[in-house]
């Protein structure tokens, strides 16, 4: 990369993985281990660029399920 840029890879990293993820290339476990997040930290993140983090394809949708139930117990505290 260009030292002119001002963009370190772990940013690079977590912009390819969500966009690889909106485009349905990617599952949310592939997608988080690009960005180097767990899948909790990856889903916030989706979250926080409102980005859906529910795929209805393929065999991920109970733990992406699973995960989103506890998200939601954690925010209401």
């Amino acid at each position: 990369m260009p030292a002119h840029i001002d963009v370190d890879e772990h940013e690079v990293r977590l912009l390819l993985a969500v966009e690889l993820y909106r485009e349905g290339r990617l599952t949310l476990k592939q997608a988080a281990e690009l960005a180097g997040l767990c899948v909790e930290d990856f889903m916030r993140e989706l979250s926080r660029r409102r980005v859906s983090i529910i795929n209805w394809g393929g065999e991920e949708l109970e733990e992406e399920l699973r995960i989103a139930e506890r998200l939601a117990r954690e925010a209401r505290g």
